[in-house]
């Protein structure tokens, strides 16, 4: 099908059954379904045809009538442009329905949803949804981490640029950051699609994708993430993934310098002192710190 022509077909339903069987499994629909959401929403200019006629009789009397015909042409046209005007006014008016609610670095932020559920942001994340079609659809976007507790209802999704998390009501904990994707489920069921993987999760379950490009599962042995209590755990992970944490949780900057920031480390620290967070965290690596200034912290080894 030719895409140049393909959405004004859509939009005049002149698609087919088949191609519109087939443009709804195909990946663009719910794009294409939200701009017909706002389109919908718009109220078309009304017209006073007989005002419209008087006027153009008038105007026909004035001019001859080769100047007459461009002129029509020209207020057609003029009409037609009015029309595009008030779509694009329209679609823009739309796309600024989004509610988006960040995270500053060293903030925690719960948020209560248009269907009761509650969303716990982690230090630096972000979630943005519609708020016109949310109750209907539960839908949005995360970027970053939170804890979600989400009410009974119809299908709730949680899109992220590493994945996809579908569940019903339940309790769950999304990691979304770079390439970096892991889910912990505390309760219920949840269902997490990256690319052509897919695994579900049940109650005490959790799964990240590792290098080898799929879903591994392991077990949650804990009945909420460690950061609602102000810790950050960490078990055999890089150590730039402890820093970056550390710079979210404590809004600083660490300066790395020749540290090997691809060293394995396993421990916490908590979030309420900053010295006792980078003493237990870089004197078990022997590395030792420095300040320069209140924000800026230089690492070295020892």
């Amino acid at each position: 099908m030719n895409k140049d022509n393909f959405l004004g077909k859509w939009l005049s339903g002149d698609l087919s059954n088949e191609e519109h069987k087939a443009f709804e499994n195909s990946k663009d629909y719910l794009a294409y379904k939200d701009i017909l959401k706002g389109v919908e929403r718009f109220e078309r200019p009304v017209f006073d045809i007989e005002k419209g006629l008087k006027e153009q009789k008038i105007y026909n009397v004035s001019y001859k009538a080769s100047k007459t015909s461009k002129k029509i042409a020209l207020r057609i046209w003029m009409y037609s442009a009015a029309a595009v005007v008030l779509i694009i006014i329209g679609l823009k008016t739309m796309f600024f329905q989004d509610i988006t609610i960040r995270t500053k670095m060293a903030q925690i932020q719960t948020v209560t949803l248009p269907d009761n559920s509650v969303v716990t942001l982690n230090a630096g994340s972000s979630l943005t949804y519609d708020k016109d079609s949310f109750i209907e659809d539960r839908e949005l976007r995360l970027n970053g981490e939170a804890f979600f507790d989400v009410s009974n209802g119809s299908t709730f999704t949680v899109s992220t640029k590493n994945g996809k998390i579908t569940v019903l009501g339940t309790e769950f904990d999304v990691y979304s950051r770079n390439q970096k994707l892991e889910v912990h489920c505390f309760e219920g069921k949840v269902s997490v699609e990256k690319d052509d993987n897919k695994v579900i999760l049940t109650q005490g379950k959790g799964t990240k994708y590792n290098e080898n490009d799929s879903l591994s599962l392991f077990e949650v042995t804990k009945p909420k993430p460690d950061w609602l209590d102000g810790k950050s755990y960490f078990h055999e992970v890089p150590l730039e993934q402890l820093i970056k944490e550390l710079e979210r949780q404590y809004d600083i900057k660490i300066n790395v310098g020749s540290v090997d920031v691809k060293r394995i480390f396993t421990g916490f620290f908590n979030h309420d002192d900053l010295e006792t967070a980078l003493r237990t965290s870089f004197n078990p690596m022997n590395i030792s710190y420095t300040f320069e200034g209140e924000k800026i912290i230089v690492l070295r080894n020892k």
